[in-house]
């Protein structure tokens, strides 16, 4: 939506405020436009919370023209992205409009690139490397539009992080599985009262676990399929009696995607998860009392809580480590490599194998004892 200027000045509004469909909007120096209020709460009320939207504008905003050109490029290209992934798309970009406020885009070089990862992430190389990588397709698109002649995110050298090893034992999975339920101890009763979002939380792990899915094909599970995109989205055919599973992160590359037979363990879990609050309206399969899906956020909050009160803080558990303990577990039922490449709907067998081979550690066979002397062995 653009801006129209007007053509007569207006000296009961500011600059850049204009009426529509009842409400006062700021047109920000990005093009956004902005609600302030309704005409009816007044002029002063207009005047607040323009002044607060300035202020909150500002800071990122700053002296240069990068924070303007980021806000164009996500402007753009935010609709391209999956909704499970686009708000963490757009805040990477707000890092940089933050960091990069006052700087010309012409200007950024890779050494101001490198110190934006190092600076902010010292210690995090998935991090450093996600971030790296959206500035590259940002800066592309910077050269394309002819802004800059280089990136400079080619000569930025980001070490790979270690693959992940960790292997979540059974009794610390059911611990934590069973914490979800459980609030921590009253300091002077000692009674634990039930968690509200636990039964909930309690039906999103145990789907992780018995269909070997990310966590988010399982925050985004829905009943029955979208219409308007019937291949956009992961959902439960009865009918056919399986899981339809389309991986978001493979979505717009290569596109797997697994049928998941509903088996009596999961059509269990399915079965709590239905008749839990909101009961009508139901969307999402995990859904907060709103019937939204449950948030990234509030899944992390909700199973680091139940780790805190099992005493296992400090333990390097996180809910992504349910779908490799699921991996690891049925590779040691004796399920093949191809079944759980199928299974976990990867594109290689080399990405199924390397993530069973680091959590499924081989015992060794070999047996010695310690040598005798005249043996005969020297």
């Amino acid at each position: 939506m653009n801006a129209r200027r007007r053509t007569t000045t207006s000296p009961q509004l500011p600059g850049r405020v204009y009426p529509k469909y009842g409400s006062y909007h700021w047109v920000r120096p990005d093009k956004k436009w902005i609600k302030l209020c309704r005409i009816e709460e007044g002029e002063a009320r207009m005047l607040e919370r323009l002044a607060e939207e300035k202020r909150r504008f500002a800071p990122a905003l700053g002296k240069g023209n990068m924070p303007l050109i980021l806000g164009d490029y996500m402007g753009k290209h935010a609709a391209t992205y999956a909704d499970s992934f686009r708000k963490e798309w757009l805040r990477r970009g707000k890092d940089a409009q933050s960091y990069f406020r006052d700087w010309d885009v012409m200007l950024v070089d890779a050494s101001a690139v490198e110190d934006f990862l190092t600076v902010n992430w010292p210690d995090k190389l998935p991090t450093q490397n996600a971030m790296k990588a959206w500035l590259s397709k940002f800066f592309s698109w910077c050269v394309r539009k002819r802004f800059i002649r280089i990136n400079p995110c080619r000569e930025v050298s980001v070490k790979k992080p270690k693959a992940r090893n960790v292997y979540m034992p059974h009794d610390a999975f059911v611990a934590i599985r069973d914490a979800l339920m459980l609030s921590k101890p009253h300091p002077n009763t000692g009674k634990r009262s039930a968690v509200p979002t636990g039964p909930m939380m309690q039906c999103f792990v145990d789907l992780c676990y018995l269909t070997m899915q990310r966590s988010t094909e399982i925050r985004n599970l829905r009943w029955s399929v979208d219409p308007t995109n019937p291949y956009g989205c992961s959902w439960i055919d009865e009918k056919a009696g399986v899981i339809h599973f389309v991986p978001s992160k493979t979505e717009d590359s290569s596109g797997e995607m697994v049928d998941w037979p509903i088996t009596p363990e999961i059509s269990t879990v399915l079965q709590r998860a239905r008749l839990l609050e909101p009961a009508f309206g139901q969307t999402y399969v995990i859904r907060d009392k709103r019937g939204h899906p449950k948030t990234d956020q509030a899944c992390r909050d909700a199973w680091e809580g139940a780790m805190e009160r099992v005493g296992l803080a400090d333990a390097p558990y996180t809910i992504k480590d349910v779908r490799a303990k699921a991996m690891t577990d049925a590779k040691r039922l004796g399920y093949e490599i191809d079944q759980l490449q199928i299974a976990g709907a990867h594109t290689d067998a080399s990405t199924t194998r390397g993530y069973i081979k680091s959590r499924d550690v081989p015992v060794s066979q070999v047996r010695l004892a310690l040598p005798k002397v005249g043996n005969g062995t020297g």
